[in-house]
């Protein structure tokens, strides 16, 4: 028995493991489906070589209608440190007017005067000391990237050229302009929640931690969360919690393991062969995601990922490892931008110029040096669903982000064609239209708005931002109480994660998902 039982050692269950645990009489236990965090996470060049190894889900999409049938690749954190630990670090919260939306839709208490304060109080800002819009006394250490290659400076000059004002500090007054980001990098090594919030939680005595476990399933007992089902070794075992479950599983765990435990849309339950418990029919529901469409150029000289020998690699990590210095503290997605895809918007486009021709985020490498133009969409209408296939908690369930075929209005599909002429135009600039050769196939033979659409459909990535499968709401498919996190309708269950936000924001997921884990634990103690 214990008092707390955290469903997930990701971002959010590693801040609930610290801010829950900080009281002393209260007995938590974690459950994470991973492991520890290989070497590859510690280095911050090496997050994409995690992709479809032990550390990674591996998830696919089902065939999207609006990609062309395409299967997507959805990798999630398997791990300690969850997805944090997968991710590219980058630290951004987002426009205030993404909360003020929050807000007005019915999460009274969530607006960016409710959230600013929490993003403040978490964060340890190595480079904004005296920063109206930065804190520096909390556990999350956000800093400037520590290697910048001069190649990714070329870029921010181009895209300056191009019209686009330089901006120090995405997290500052303005989101809009171009620049570099910052990191959850902390002296040459990734720092995210795993190492900020749950190692220092594991050390009072008062946590466990237990690593390599699949939940199964909650136990439901007239109309109480009382414990949780898991496999060790596939061999069942059940814990409880005399106080509450709280799901930080993410925004596909945590709403499949209700499912399966029989909270979600009664009639699909039934059809999965769940029986249902209570019906809630927003589970699984509303889910949102960032689209990201990538053009690729080849250059006339040796730079960045693309110039990378053998020798480099190793003499690289070397020097890593003794010194945690050089070109492997760098993500190599440093340098990018926010800006607007037409006049009489806020930011709507997120940039990259990665100095690295690839495709798939490095999975694919093409055979000289080059640069990679990224462009996400930051605030997508395409709306989607997460169900389960059957009963059987081993086996994936379906995940259907719709990408645009649920947007009716066509403008997810527009705003990405915009943003692939935009980034074409900044490699048109000085100094980057001197270095560049050509524009790699199959994007390069695209030139109307119509052949471009096709390429956005046939070669568009997620970003790793799904949300919302388990969204914060008042309304009828609505799964999160605001005010309390408690599932509506059921007492003994919060849920803490990225699956409770209720709208997409306009940035990388990690932070606002910290955030929401904060907030929540702050209303768990106040209760």
């Amino acid at each position: 028995m214990y008092d707390t039982i955290i469903v997930g050692a990701g971002s959010a269950g590693c801040v609930a493991a610290f801010r829950l645990g900080a009281d002393g009489n209260r007995k938590i236990l974690v459950l994470e489906a991973g492991q520890a965090a290989p070497v590859a996470s510690d280095v911050p060049s090496d997050w994409v070589t995690m992709f479809n190894t032990r550390a990674d889900w591996g998830y696919y999409t089902e065939p999207q209608a609006g990609c062309r049938g395409r299967r997507i690749f959805w990798p999630r954190g398997k791990m300690v440190g969850g997805s944090g630990a997968l991710n590219a670090m980058i630290y951004i919260r987002g426009l205030a007017s993404d909360y003020d939306a929050w807000e007005k839709a019915g999460c009274a208490g969530w607006g960016w005067k409710d959230v600013l304060p929490t993003f403040l109080a978490s964060e340890n800002n190595a480079h904004f000391r005296d920063s109206e819009y930065h804190g520096t006394e909390g556990p999350l250490y956000i800093g400037n990237v520590p290697y910048v290659d001069k190649y990714e400076k070329l870029w921010i000059e181009a895209a300056e050229a191009a019209g686009y004002p330089y901006n120090p500090d995405y997290n500052g007054a303005t989101q809009e302009g171009v620049g570099l980001f910052q990191f959850t990098i902390k002296d040459g090594e990734r720092w995210g929640t795993g190492k900020a919030y749950l190692r220092p939680a594991l050390e009072r005595g008062n946590v466990t931690l237990k690593k390599g476990v699949l939940v199964t399933g909650l136990v439901v007992e007239n109309g109480r969360v009382t414990g949780v089902k898991y496999l060790v070794n596939g061999v069942p075992e059940v814990s409880y919690a005399s106080s509450e479950v709280v799901m930080a599983a993410g925004a596909i765990g945590t709403c499949q393991i209700m499912m399966l435990s029989g909270i979600g849309p009664a009639a699909e339950l039934e059809e999965a062969g769940v029986k249902p418990v209570h019906d809630l029919p927003g589970v699984g529901k509303d889910l949102q995601d960032h689209l990201n469409i990538p053009i690729s150029f080849y250059t006339k000289e040796d730079m960045g990922i693309g110039a990378w020998t053998a020798e480099t690699i190793e003499q690289s990590f070397a020097e890593w490892r003794d010194h945690r210095t050089g070109i492997r503290t760098s993500p190599w997605v440093a340098s990018g931008g926010h800006v607007c895809s037409r006049e009489g918007v806020e930011p709507d486009l997120q940039l990259y110029g990665a100095i690295s021709p690839h495709r798939d985020y490095a999975r694919f490498l093409g055979g000289r040096s080059g640069i990679t133009a990224h462009c996400v969409l930051q605030r997508p209408n395409s709306r989607g669903e997460i169900r389960l296939r059957s009963a059987d908690p081993t086996e994936y369930p379906a995940i259907d982000p719709k990408y645009f075929a649920s947007d009716e209005s066509g403008e997810d599909l527009a705003t990405l064609v915009a943003g692939v002429r935009i980034n074409r135009r900044i490699v048109e600039q000085s100094p980057i239209r001197e270095l560049i050769d050509y524009e790699l196939s199959p994007s390069a033979e695209c030139r109307s708005d119509e052949e471009i659409g096709e390429y956005v459909r046939g070669h568009m990535t997620t970003l790793y931002h799904p949300s919302s499968t388990c969204r914060m709401g008042v309304d009828a498919l609505a799964v999160t109480d605001p005010a309390t996190m408690k599932v509506h309708g059921l007492e003994g269950i919060r849920i803490i994660d990225a699956s409770a936000i209720p709208i997409m924001v306009s940035g990388n997921l990690n932070a606002p998902t910290i955030m929401v884990a904060e907030r929540a634990c702050q209303k768990i103690l106040a209760a």
